[in-house]
């Protein structure tokens, strides 16, 4: 059993704890529009840093309207059949906890916002009142998928439940490409989610595809986990709706992938280079758990239940404002205290091995 998780952990380490997906080559990203793609609404602004132009683009609608945006959100729950090892993980049961978490039900501390729609105001606090981005959330039929041999490795738990550690991430991916295919909607973001068992190279991601072969249209989704009674198989707290919430509110501001800052260093790896995208969840993913999690009470099973949620930067963290002009100056979220100032102009390069 040590060995299997020992092995585990390197494996983990080794592999991103999360994922963005881009559907375009550099060169057909070079000639894309995301203004003409006809998908779910959303908005642009530029701003500067240091004499160059940077922009980002946040689905719904600009924080200077009354308006609230209602997000169609359709909720795929996946069955992961193993018949090899008689083990399935199942994450039907489990999509009641994901609409009644604060992802999408208001939280019992007195905020009448879903967890995202809380973000943004954080990011926005002079837009109006009534200035909202909502997901509605619906539930689709559950996808089943079938891995056979040692496609997943079956790890047990002290709780009594397993976790599956998805080596076959193709099996996975593909019913996600198929399901998109035969069910295009570019007027609603879809979530796929599986249950105690995570792909091989990613806790979760986000991406887009296009509808059809016009590629006029654009269908956002996201892949996330969802991890309940497993924490000695993983050797760390299961985080329930922590990389669930990491996905959405990346895809909240970054919908398309066209968010661009200037180059920014992971702030809990000195600082070394990560990417261009402002991927709001991955510049605190790398932190020690204490700074990484957040605790948000809402039900669960009728009763008050603490989520795990994840810490995320705020805007002004990527585009260098100083002082911030969040709310309360702060430069994450929900945890002002997960980051202080914003990022550093100038990012410490990756050493080639």
């Amino acid at each position: 059993m040590a060995c299997i998780l020992a092995l585990l952990a390197a494996h983990a380490q080794a592999s991103p704890r999360h994922a963005v997906i881009d559907p375009l080559s550099p060169e057909q990203r070079r000639g894309f529009d995301a203004a003409k793609i006809e998908t779910l609404p959303s908005w642009e602004r530029h701003f500067p840093i240091q004499g160059r132009d940077y922009r980002y683009r946040i689905l719904g609608a600009q924080p200077k309207s009354a308006a609230t945006t209602a997000i169609p959100t359709l909720i795929v729950p996946i069955r992961v059949n193993v018949p090899d090892k008689a083990v399935v993980f199942d994450a039907t049961p489990i999509v009641a906890h994901i609409v009644s978490s604060p992802l999408f039900s208001p939280t019992l501390a007195g905020l009448s916002l879903q967890f995202a729609d809380a973000m943004l105001r954080a990011e926005f606090p002079a837009a109006p009142r009534d200035w909202h981005t909502l997901l509605m959330p619906q539930i689709g039929p559950t996808l089943d998928v079938t891995i056979k041999g040692h496609g997943v490795r079956v790890i047990p738990s002290a709780s009594g439940k397993v976790f599956g550690f998805i080596r076959d991430s193709h099996a996975v991916n593909s019913a996600i490409t198929r399901f998109l295919r035969d069910h295009p909607d570019p007027q609603r973001l879809t979530i796929f989610i599986t249950y105690n068992s995570v792909e091989d190279f990613a806790y979760g991601y986000h991406s887009w595809a296009w509808a059809d072969h016009t590629r006029r249209a654009a269908l956002i989704y996201m892949y996330a986990s969802w991890l309940e009674d497993v924490d000695d198989a993983l050797r760390f707290p299961s985080p329930d709706a922590a990389t669930l919430s990491h996905e959405i509110v990346e895809t909240i501001h970054d919908p398309l992938l066209t968010s661009r800052t200037l180059r920014w260093g992971n702030r809990f790896e000195d600082n070394r280079c990560f990417t261009r995208l402002i991927e709001v969840a991955d510049a605190i993913e790398d932190a020690p758990l204490g700074i990484v999690y957040a605790r948000q009470t809402a039900f669960k099973d009728g009763r008050p239940f603490a989520y795990t949620v994840q810490n995320a930067a705020l805007l002004p963290w990527f585009t260098r404002e100083s002082p911030s002009r969040a709310a309360g100056g702060a430069y994450s979220f929900p945890d002002p205290r997960a980051l202080h100032k914003p990022a550093p102009l100038d990012c410490v390069p990756r050493i080639s091995p």
